[in-house]
């Protein structure tokens, strides 16, 4: 590509989804690997597990991106259930990153709009 700055705007601003964890195995108070959440408008999260228990979900976002990770918020998610969550639009973080409170088959993702 060889143009300038003002031809990718006319491509539309950034959407998609997707995320650290879909169905896989997680080790208690391991974090994912972080996962970007920079340069979108509308921010989406959802969380759920296979457990027949309650997991509790830690969500830390770095707000730099320079590894500078603060607990934004913890989510309990019930057996069989699903979590979302809408960020609100004034929330802005470079990355996000999770873990949970037990061994668990998780999901972690994020739909950008």
């Amino acid at each position: 590509w060889a143009g300038v700055i003002d031809d990718l705007w006319q491509l539309g601003k950034p959407v998609g989804n997707g995320g650290p964890w879909k169905d896989t195995e997680v080790k208690a108070g391991i974090v994912s690997d972080p996962y970007l959440m920079a340069f979108y408008d509308k921010k989406e999260l959802s969380l759920a597990h296979n457990s027949k228990s309650s997991v509790t979900f830690k969500v830390e976002v770095d707000p730099t991106g320079n590894g500078d990770w603060m607990e934004y918020a913890s989510y309990v998610v019930k057996p069989g259930g699903k979590f979302t969550y809408r960020f609100p639009a004034s929330f802005a973080a470079r990355w996000i990153r999770f873990s949970t409170n037990v061994d668990v088959r998780a999901t972690a993702m994020l739909d950008y709009k």
